[in-house]
């Protein structure tokens, strides 16, 4: 990746190739490995719901994407059997494996802020989806569809509609625009969901409902907003990225409706909805992947992709969603006009301290760094849930995985990391660099000009490009004035960083960037 980088940055340089670097760098990155279909995902027989997936070419495993797919076969027994225990003790209470992510010390920073944090969490929370009754299937419709707000059917987003203008339901706050609440309190001060979100799916479900806000107090209830997702109020940075797209949306609208006045509620909305979702994918290429991957040459250019080889159907790995479990990235806190705030419970922060603030409070704090050794406390458990899930889904190992993803098999610990410690703790617990499993290999391997190890970048960019290119909005028959309108197409070109988001969107300019 280093020599990669070096050569798109002189061709960058020169007069007339921006163009050419940024096609090679776009088809290097979505070129890392074979093209999907691929031969398994996580589908098992009806009949075998807890059985580890198919290990044989199906007609399900190729066609069913109610399953995440998955980049290679199930791991033989062999392998599987010489995993070291994950079983919680006493010294290890989610396990000696699990152990290995926690922070003990400190907080190991690197160069991202949390705003990033922000971004990630919310676009991967919002991307995956997965199934709460059956972690290997999956509720997306395996597009980038900005559900955050829109919901995951149209049925959803009639609930979220304002019905006029084309706008979404929103509320105003001190002169601010926010979403709209999800309940109110009674005459009696209960808390109640309003009557048009009862059927939103994570509502209509009892007991789903009850496992996401069941430890709540009514006071705490009658802070949250009515989003598309059920995660949309589970963090201080969802709940922020949320209504700057939200006011996105409706900023949108207006502009529609000034400059097509015999538009209707419906046409508004549609048109609203996929200018702001491109611009989405065209800010995760140019100013997340490129912070990841420590390029600053891609740009969202559709023109050529449709030739090449990976353009295929997407569909959502397990490999995917298990490496994007990114919790190194969290503080312990945020730091807000200098104070410490938690970032979770804490619903009324955003209202309290107004968007502005808190997009400038996110983008001056500098990120953990996304590693071993640098996870909160308070997510170990989710740490353990990604272990388990890696080994229920028989998921090969990290050198295998390096292989497939066009890199050289490893042939000691040493060669993952400088970190002795780590490489002491490594060798006694896998003995054999083949044994390491992926989920530990992603978090243990070093970065150096990257934020993440080797296999983890070119994973996160392979899976990031193939799957906003591949997007139907941004097949050349659809992305066009025709559809856009000059005016949409005229936005998204002008939106380059979340900067220029942030700039359309707040009633105070502050600094916002994914960089510390």
């Amino acid at each position: 990746m280093s020599t990669l980088n070096k050569l798109l940055g002189f061709a960058k340089r020169l007069p007339g190739v921006a163009k050419l670097a940024n096609r090679i760098a776009s088809n290097k990155l979505a070129s890392a490995t074979t093209p999907r279909p691929h031969s398994h995902s996580l589908w098992s027989p009806l009949d075998k719901v807890d059985a580890s997936p198919s290990e044989y070419l199906t007609w399900h495993t190729v066609t069913d994407k109610n399953y995440f797919d998955r980049h290679l076969a199930p791991a033989d027994d062999r392998f599987m059997n010489a995993l070291p225990s994950n079983e919680g003790t006493t010294e290890f209470p989610f396990g000696e494996v699990t152990a290995l992510f926690e922070r003990k010390g400190g907080m190991k920073e690197d160069r991202s802020s949390v705003f990033f944090m922000f971004v990630a969490q919310w676009f991967t929370d919002g991307f995956f989806r997965s199934s709460h009754i059956d972690f290997r299937q999956t509720t997306s419709n395996h597009n980038i569809d900005l559900a955050q707000i829109y919901g995951s059917n149209e049925a959803v987003a009639l609930m979220l509609r304002s019905g006029e203008g084309g706008k979404l339901r929103s509320q105003m706050i001190g002169g601010e625009e926010y979403p709209d609440s999800l309940g109110e309190l009674d005459e009696n001060g209960v808390w109640q969901v309003k009557d048009r979100y009862k059927n939103l799916p994570y509502i209509a479900d009892k007991e789903w409902m009850e496992s996401i806000f069941g430890g709540l107090t009514d006071s705490q209830k009658d802070k949250l907003f009515a989003t598309g997702l059920e995660r949309g109020n589970s963090i201080v940075g969802h709940m922020v990225m949320s209504t700057l797209f939200l006011r996105e949306h409706n900023g949108i609208c207006d502009q529609l409706a000034s400059r097509n006045p015999g538009w209707d509620d419906d046409r508004l909305f549609h048109t609203a909805r996929i200018i702001n979702t491109v611009i989405l994918m065209k800010l995760i290429i140019e100013d997340y992947v490129n912070h990841i991957a420590g390029l600053d040459v891609l740009v969202m250019d559709n023109s050529f992709v449709e030739k090449q080889q990976w353009y295929r159907t997407p569909w959502i790995a397990a490999e995917f969603n298990l490496l994007y479990r990114w919790h190194g990235l969290v503080p312990d806190a945020l730091k807000v006009a200098g104070r410490d705030e938690s970032l979770v419970k804490n619903f009324d922060l955003l209202i309290r301290e107004g968007l502005s603030s808190l997009l400038e409070a996110a983008t001056l704090q500098v990120a953990g760094k996304i590693s071993l050794d640098n996870v909160p406390g308070f997510l170990m458990p989710a740490e353990q849930a990604m272990i388990n899930k890696g080994r229920d889904w028989r998921l090969r190992s990290f050198n295998d995985y390096r292989v497939q993803f066009g890199l050289s098999r490893l042939d000691s610990f040493d060669q993952v990391t400088d970190d002795t410690n780590l490489n002491a703790s490594l060798k006694r617990l896998y003995s054999d660099i083949d044994n390491l499993e992926l989920t530990v290999g992603l978090f243990a391997e070093d970065g150096g000009s990257t934020l993440t190890g080797e296999l983890q970048t070119a994973m996160v960019a392979y899976d990031a490009l193939t799957q906003i290119y591949t997007n139907p909005l941004l097949a050349k028959e659809n992305f066009c004035d025709k559809h856009f309108t000059a005016y949409g197409m005229e936005r998204i070109d002008a939106t380059k960083s979340f900067q220029d988001l942030a700039d359309r969107n707040t009633n105070r300019l502050v600094k916002v960037s994914v960089k510390r």
